[in-house]
């Protein structure tokens, strides 16, 4: 079976006036279906500028991107995108703000509807649902942001630092919830991140990238037993990941990289 996401020699120029920056570099990898893979580098190397290009929300300056076998032009249809910032409409309750999708793209409520209740008790806002985001705290908010990409059972879920504005301990319960909603719906995930411990207590594989302009310098298969809990961040393979990644980023990008991953 051919990988899910193909990118081959995706390079990105960013231009104002005479000056140009050079932002990605001969990015190329491949994602199988169902895979987890986080994409880390230290701030400002385009990993969210790669992102969206996969999804089609930004052209590359060259280079190739494939999805399901077809060539990405356009933004993708059928895939979930979370973002950092929750980005409710604050006129809309918990239950208002998930069907969003389903009210874009025009589809039969009632069948939706019962998957966004079904999702509100997966995540743990029973008894939320008619409230407003005012009402929310942050970790709250983005477990309705990851019901809300997850709503129409898209085959892809794209996310984009979505813990990062999170204390340590809210970012710790999420990072434990999307490992079991993966497990439990086996979605394909792209999650950007420029903490690598997460990347690697989430992950199959770790793209690691370097600083701008952007280059892939290695593809990391995590071969750590799932399911996974907090305490295998106190394992001696976790931690020679992290070692590992650090070192790859510390001497790609100087003493900026070095400082990359706090603990989650």
């Amino acid at each position: 079976m051919p990988p899910l996401i193909i990118v081959r020699d995706v390079e990105k120029f960013f231009r104002s006036g005479l000056r140009s920056i050079h932002a990605l570099d001969q990015i190329s990898f491949d994602i199988d279906e169902g895979s987890f893979v986080s994409l880390v580098g230290p701030s400002g190397c385009g990993k969210s500028t790669l992102l969206k290009i996969i999804t089609g929300l930004l052209p590359g300056s060259s280079g190739v991107v494939r999805v399901n076998n077809g060539q990405v032009d356009e933004p993708l249809e059928n895939v979930g995108m979370v973002f950092q910032s929750p980005v409710l409409l604050k006129w809309k309750t918990v239950l208002g703000n998930i069907m969003l999708p389903v009210e874009f793209a025009k589809l039969e409520r009632e069948p939706y509807l019962e998957r966004a209740r079904s999702l509100v008790r997966i995540v743990g806002l029973t008894g939320f649902e008619e409230m407003y985001p005012y009402e929310l705290s942050g970790g709250m908010q983005q477990r309705v942001s990851l019901c809300r990409a997850l709503v129409t059972d898209p085959q892809i879920l794209f996310m984009d630092e979505p813990f990062g504005a999170l204390d340590a301990m809210t970012r710790d319960e999420l990072d434990l919830e999307l490992i079991r909603i993966w497990e439990e719906r086996k979605k394909t995930v792209l999650f950007v991140t420029h903490n690598i411990q997460e990347a690697v207590f989430l992950s199959d594989y770790v793209l690691v990238m370097s600083a701008r302009p952007g280059r892939l310098l290695e593809k990391i298969r995590i071969d750590l037993q799932r399911p996974r809990t907090l305490e295998v961040m106190s394992s001696a393979p976790f931690g020679d990941y992290t070692l590992r990644i650090r070192g790859m980023l510390a001497s790609a990008g100087g003493n900026r990289a070095a400082a990359v991953g706090s603990t989650t």
